[in-house]
């Protein structure tokens, strides 16, 4: 995609209506807008070929691998941590600090098809896909 493509992609998710269709590497990729009026914000939703399936969101949560293509090459990696800042206080009183430092650091890997951000959206498509090109609509 040249730079006038991107910039267009930019200012159409730049509104909370933006719609626009991709083809990377051989997947059609509809990028549209969702609002959220409770949050007051809005997050580009990507699916893939026309789908948004839960199927694809599956992984391996300890270690992120995903277990489709589509999660890899489209969709938002989220880690969170698996236990609380109550619970690892918890720990540390009943197991020591050595038990709660390892809780601390068990993580949560899973998969999201929205993005926030039109530029880690951008970065993402870039470092996963070889060819990006935009479908123009009639």
């Amino acid at each position: 995609m040249e730079q006038s493509d991107w910039d267009a992609l930019k200012e159409q998710m730049a509104s909370p209506w933006g719609f626009m269709k991709l083809k990377c590497d051989g997947f059609e990729i509809h990028l549209s807008q969702q609002t959220d009026s409770t949050k007051k914000s809005w997050s580009t939703l990507v699916y893939v070929d026309g789908y948004l399936k839960g199927a694809w969101l599956a992984c391996n949560h300890r270690t992120g691998e995903p277990e489709h293509e589509e999660a890899r090459r489209f969709y938002r990696k989220v880690t969170r941590a698996l236990h609380t800042k109550k619970e690892i206080e918890f720990y540390q009183k009943v197991y020591g600090k050595r038990k709660a430092a390892e809780a601390q650091a068990v993580k949560f890997i899973t998969y999201d098809w929205s993005w926030k951000s039109f530029n880690s959206l951008k970065k993402h498509l870039l470092a996963n896909n070889t060819s990006i090109t935009r479908i123009n609509e009639m």
